[in-house]
């Protein structure tokens, strides 16, 4: 295994401050206990089969509730019972629950306090997904080398709430991505304690998980400190001009609509959550594509294209960055049947935008191009909210990423996520018990292959993936098993991924339309 980055930049934890490993084993079943200075946990499922351990609904953060609703997360409160994973439901998630911020962490039984760490963030388009959705088994088939960590982060209303009343009352905008920072520094302080090495992180995100990953490099304009080495980001999902001027519009017609009229932060504080998430997926409709991250001049100091083009990030390191060849051609848009409903489409997405700028952006996607006006509105979306995303981080580490596209199947939108995620593996049904329970129930039940997925093309990506955890490079572990992925480099070339074969060409990032998207005009 190589070196990973010595040191984080200045201000990160280092792993000599971190508490010796404290895992025990308990002499009557050999179950492993974890020690932290607020709580106690014991595995919620074990695969001893393969050598692994799940610590499931670790609480990373305080619940948040009343004041914290709206606020920065804060660190959690000490536990007196031991926590067998049994605090909430296993796939408890924060779109239908307030109560969510929990981490499941994966670690081999064999753990020594040096392996690097896959740090895992869902996507879901920031209103949806959990913690549970995507699990490791399949990764472990190839290595337990390694510890996996995945975990909640707010959703919708709560996690997404923007505007200058909100923050003028002292409430914090964006904090769903201030939950992402607290889950690292969570894993900076204690992974240390599950065996895992808080300077070998690999953050891998997927659509609003990617873009999550790439936000964290931008907050407070690049300032802030890296929070992990290393980065494998999957088709970033994120429409950076979407209702800017309608933030305080939605956040004022939410608040009228269940009760708090003049956006009252303290009156929003006490609505039951169900209620107010409801309202805001109600209204959602008329504001589309509210619930994305905005610029707060705070922790979302500008888009993070912006950014990345002015030099204001605090990642160097190793990364990949892939997406999907038709990203949006998995996505229908209702009423889009003419030229008319293109351009209003692109202005209820942009409300900035001018009638030049959208007669420039029709001019490069002609009519004639396409067989409906739907599959046109389609290119520009995947254009926008997705691949553009990837030019910008890719210009900002000089061309030396790793830039691939998936070919699979239909290609759209996370169809190589049941690739990466695939297995033989199953969890066993049984459910956890009560918290004063040390029993880790089984998780080496084995399950039919999926037939919607070719399992030699599933395992060569999930080889790239788990050789660049492990090396920092997608090529260096079973070489003899797959292609060599090139640099994106000067060549402009990305690997792509198909079921018959992989294969490298000129990237479709080099071009104008892609370029365009990346001028943010009027963002």
């Amino acid at each position: 295994m190589r070196a990973f980055l010595p040191a984080l930049l200045a201000g990160a934890v280092s792993a000599s401050l971190l508490p010796p490993t404290r895992v025990v084993r308990r002499a009557e079943d050999s179950t492993p206990t974890v020690t932290l200075d607020y709580c106690t946990l014991v595995p919620a499922a074990s695969n001893t089969t393969v050598g692994y351990y799940k610590y499931q609904n670790i609480r990373f953060a305080a619940v948040p509730t009343g004041d914290l609703r709206f606020a920065a997360p804060e660190w959690p409160p000490v536990e007196t019972e031991i926590n067998d994973g049994s605090l909430a439901d296993s796939d408890v998630d924060c779109s239908s629950e307030e109560d969510c911020l929990y981490m499941d962490i994966w670690a081999p039984a064999n753990a020594n306090g040096s392996l690097p760490v896959l740090f895992w963030t869902y996507g879901g388009g920031f209103t949806a997904g959990s913690k549970s959705q995507n699990t490791p088994e399949g990764l472990f088939d190839l290595t337990t080398d390694f510890i996996f960590v995945s975990y909640n982060y707010r959703l919708g209303m709560t996690g997404l709430g923007n505007g200058p009343s909100l923050l003028h009352q002292g409430g914090t905008s964006n904090v769903a991505l201030w939950d992402v920072e607290h889950a690292l520094k969570w894993v900076h302080k204690y992974i240390g304690n599950f065996g895992g090495n808080p300077d070998a992180i690999t953050a891998m995100g997927f659509s609003a998980g990617g873009s999550q990953t790439l936000f964290q490099m931008t907050r407070f304009a690049g300032h802030a400190e890296q929070l992990y080495a290393q980065a494998y980001v999957m088709s970033p999902g994120f429409v950076p001009g979407a209702g800017h001027e309608h933030a305080e519009a939605f956040y004022q017609n939410v608040s009228t609509a269940v009760g708090c009229e003049g956006g009252d932060l303290t009156c929003l504080r006490a609505v039951d959550f169900s209620t107010l998430q409801d309202a805001a997926d109600t209204l959602v409709t008329n504001y589309t594509f509210q619930m994305q991250p905005r610029v707060d001049g705070d922790f979302v100091a500008d888009t993070y294209e912006a950014q990345f083009y002015q030099n204001r990030f605090n990642f160097s390191g190793p990364a990949v960055i892939t997406h999907e060849q038709h990203e949006a051609n998995g996505q229908a848009y209702s009423g889009v049947d003419t030229t008319e409903d293109v351009s209003t489409y692109l202005k209820i997405f942009f409300p900035s935008i001018t009638d030049t700028q959208v007669d420039e952006i029709l001019a490069l996607y002609p009519e004639d191009d396409y067989t409906s006006p739907g599959l046109r509105f389609s290119d520009m979306k995947q254009h926008f909210d997705l691949t553009a995303h990837n030019m910008a981080f890719t210009h900002a580490m000089n061309n030396q990423t790793w830039n691939g596209m998936v070919q699979i199947d239909s290609a759209t939108h996370g169809t190589d996520q049941s690739y990466y995620w695939y297995s033989t593996y199953t969890l066993s049904s049984s459910t956890s018990s009560s918290n004063s329970s040390t029993t880790a129930r089984s998780l080496q039940t084995r399950q039919a292959p999926s037939t919607s997925v070719d399992t030699a093309t599933a395992i060569k990506m999930q080889k790239y993936l788990m050789s660049f955890v492990l090396t920092g490079n997608p090529n260096t572990q079973w070489p003899d098993d797959k292609l060599e992925w090139p640099l994106y480099n000067e060549s402009l070339v990305d690997i792509v991924f198909n079921t018959t074969d992989f294969y490298t060409q000129t990237s479709d990032l080099a071009d104008e339309k892609v370029a365009y998207w990346n001028k943010a005009l009027w963002y």
